[in-house]
């Protein structure tokens, strides 16, 4: 017989009969998050940022240091880790299936510069100076909002003690404008919640059930809030585990930028601007009634307020700067000069369609035409493509605006320093491979790194199995291996399907898959070696 566990250690309690663990504070643990990645977390994404709003940002071609905050599987620590080989990168979350996850990748892809710690945001912020060293980047995506107002403070503690002078850190949430009429109903969805035993990924559809019959049975909420009828249905086609993570945590608590700005500049930290490069353009971010209002309006923190009141934000990725030493126009155009762009794979219409805030926009033929020709055609840096016809005679800050509309708009991302490419070759083929295998089992992760980059680029699992035999060594012959991937697919629980619906007759799937495998030689490939995903 077990003896039973003393009060001040058990493991479980029960919340109307459902038993939910102590230790995770109400934060959903029952289910692991997706494995997913961010390129806006990312070091050259980030340093990119930093120049672009007048900033020095850490230099990438000498040895740095990352850590990733609440990094769930860890994920973009890994993709920065084989992309980086000079970095030291750490990853931290208080999940250790996630820590388990994130290790187990980490060692099939060999990667010794990256360290993954099991622990709480107070167990971090508590551990003596000695115990951890300063970073160069500290990311948080995603978590700040998700947990309680005391984890929240730990947060930022860690990055007040470990964040180096000139250092970058990143943190995502979501905003009170844009997500105020949700809490309600994301309230009454907990209370569902605790009504079922179910696993909390598995309730979800029935929740949502649930909340359609609630607003079909006439309550007036609803068309009080039209908003939170287009929340739920878009909430319809995303993954459970997804939205278990989002709405069933006990914590939920969208925030106000000026909360953030505010606690961050008790530990030394000033907003700098949006990782997403649209919304420091402030002519395209807001109403065009509104810029008079943001122009009489000298305080920063009140501006970006206005500015998420403007568009009814829902969700801010900020950057702040530990300390905002001011760079000479010389050197921030230096830098700026030395940036390459890689053309991402998306192709531009004509005009260029440009993502902004208040939906898209056209971007002028005379500018935007032949920067993404030259962009396309690889190998410039923004100092070349500033002193190419037609960009001579148009200011640096013109060419900023444009990229940066670029990159917001998946168009481009900046690449990492060549030197530092080159090293990377190596840890990111053995963790593409990695990658590659776990798909072929059954595996989740839907992108693979890129030495280009150091971010991640969206593959599937098609294109992961012929990837599979490239990283392999053996040469793809598109007839030859059709058959074997129709038998990988069905061993992986997956199918072939046209217009959503699986394709039973083998012959019309041995088609298919043809064509897309061809497809995928002739059109994907080049641009997965522009990337860096393979060597080119």
């Amino acid at each position: 017989m077990t003896a039973a566990l003393p009060p001040d250690i058990e493991y479980e309690q029960t919340i109307r009969g459902r038993s939910v663990a102590k230790w995770d504070n109400g934060y959903v643990s029952d289910v692991v998050y997706t494995r997913q990645a961010f390129q806006e977390t990312t070091p050259a994404w980030l340093a990119t940022m930093a120049l672009l709003l007048g900033q020095r940002p850490p230099d990438l071609t000498r040895p740095f240091r990352y850590a990733d905050l609440g990094c769930g599987h860890g994920l973009t620590a890994t993709i920065v880790a084989a992309t980086c080989p000079h970095a030291e990168v750490w990853a931290f979350d208080f999940n250790p299936a996630h820590i388990e996850s994130g290790r187990h990748l980490a060692a099939a892809a060999g990667l010794t510069n990256l360290h993954f710690r099991e622990a709480s945001f107070a167990d971090i912020a508590a551990l003596p100076p000695a115990d951890l060293p300063e970073f160069d980047f500290i990311a948080s995506h995603g978590v700040a909002s998700w947990i309680s107002p005391e984890d929240r403070a730990s947060l930022i503690q860690i990055i007040g003690q470990r964040l180096r002078a000139g250092g970058l850190a990143y943190l995502s949430y979501n905003l009170a404008t844009g997500w105020a009429s949700m809490l309600p109903v994301r309230s009454l969805m907990r209370t569902l919640m605790g009504s079922t035993r179910a696993r909390s990924d598995q309730a979800t559809t029935g929740i949502l059930d649930y909340l359609d019959r609630l607003k079909d049975a006439g309550a007036l909420y609803f068309p009080a809030n039209p908003t939170v009828v287009k929340r739920l249905t878009d909430a319809r086609p995303q993954e459970t585990r997804y939205l278990a993570h989002e709405f069933l945590n006990a914590d939920w608590h969208p925030l106000m930028f000026a909360e953030m700005a505010e606690a961050m500049s008790d530990v030394k930290c000033t907003y700098i601007g949006s990782a997403t490069p649209t919304e420091n353009l402030e002519a395209i971010s807001v109403p065009p009634t509104m810029l008079s209002l943001m122009a009489a309006t000298p305080d920063r923190i009140l501006r970006e307020t206005l500015r998420d009141f403007g568009v009814a934000q829902t969700f801010r990725r900020d950057i702040y700067r530990r300390g905002t030493l001011p760079i000479t126009n010389k050197e921030q155009l230096r830098l700026f000069d030395e940036i390459e762009l890689i053309w991402t794979g998306r192709q531009p219409e004509d005009p260029v369609k440009l993502n902004s805030p208040l939906g898209q926009v056209d971007g002028l033929p005379e500018v935007y035409g032949p920067l993404m020709d030259m962009i396309m055609a690889g190998g410039h840096t923004v100092g070349t493509i500033r002193r190419s016809h037609p960009f001579t005679s148009r200011a640096p800050t013109d060419l900023s605006q444009a990229i940066s509309l670029l990159m917001a708009s998946g168009y481009v991302q900046p690449a990492l320093p060549l030197a530092v490419r080159a090293n990377g070759r190596a840890g990111t083929d053995r963790l593409n491979a990695a990658i590659c295998a776990d798909s072929a089992d059954g595996g989740d992760i839907a992108l693979l790194a890129g030495t280009s980059t150091g971010t991640g680029a969206a593959v599937n699992p098609v294109e992961m199995l012929v990837l599979r035999e490239m990283f392999n060594g053996r040469p793809v012959q598109i007839d030859a291996m059709i058959d074997p991937l129709l038998t990988d697919l069905g061993q992986s629980g997956r199918s072939v399907q046209r217009d959503g619906k699986i394709v039973e007759d083998r012959t019309q799937a041995h088609a298919i898959l043809r064509e897309s495998v061809t497809a995928f030689m002739a059109v994907r490939l080049p641009i997965l070696g522009r990337l860096g995903v393979i060597a080119a």
